[in-house]
């Protein structure tokens, strides 16, 4: 079965975005599952022994944590056909995302099993930077659910739910309760969502309202 030619002038394939938001997930996924980093709750002993002894290593999956942070970025500036105000959040996200490799990177470098304090103040800040990351997703999230929801309804109960568990999981890191499941599923939603707007956009399918009308 073939699409009409209506249908298939309207759909107008941007694979350019879909290759930019599949390979931040992948990246991202590579980087995020590859080494376990201390939690705000370990000594700076042990912090700066740790970073320490992976400095390198740690330095390199910052970096490309970068890139990947980049790829977001590019992939909302994308989205402006499809909607400014989600490519608008999406380019504050991806601005938001930077800074939890950003601290990371700086105690990596500062770490110094001899002198220990700073590596652990730093590594104090890592919550901090977790919220601020949250906040851009929920931005994100939220402003696909409110403005592309209605014409993709799945898509935006999809992100609806994204919103959702972040905000829950960022309210319960600020309050420090225990964020239990939410820590994971948290970014894992987040992902696919991203996953999901990777195959809209390269299918064409994730496309400007105009374009539904001609």
């Amino acid at each position: 079965m073939t699409l009409s030619p209506r249908i298939e002038s309207v759909r107008r394939p941007d694979r350019v975005a879909g290759a930019l938001a599949g390979g931040f997930v992948v990246l991202l996924l590579a980087t995020e599952l590859v080494l376990s980093l201390p939690d705000e709750a370990d000594s700076p002993v042990f912090v700066a022994n740790f970073y320490a002894a992976h400095r390198t290593f740690i330095i390199i999956l910052q970096i490309l944590g970068l890139v990947a942070a980049a790829l977001l970025g590019a992939y909302a500036w994308r989205l402006r056909s499809v909607d400014l105000v989600v490519a608008a959040a999406g380019m504050i996200m991806a601005g938001c995302g930077l800074v939890p490799g950003f601290i990371t990177l700086v105690i990596a470098i500062v770490a110094d099993p001899s002198q220990p304090a700073p590596a652990g103040r730093w590594n104090l800040r890592e919550p901090f930077g977790d919220d601020i990351l949250f906040v851009g997703i929920v931005t994100f999230a939220s402003a696909v659910a409110v403005r592309l929801g209605r014409r993709f309804p799945a898509l935006g109960v999809l992100a609806a739910l994204v919103a959702v568990f972040c905000l829950i999981r960022l309210v319960l890191q600020i309050a420090g309760s225990d964020r239990g499941p939410l820590d994971a599923i948290g970014p894992l939603s987040f992902l696919i969502l991203i996953a999901v707007m990777a195959v809209l956009s390269y299918l064409g399918i994730l496309r400007a309202a105009s374009d539904d009308h001609e």
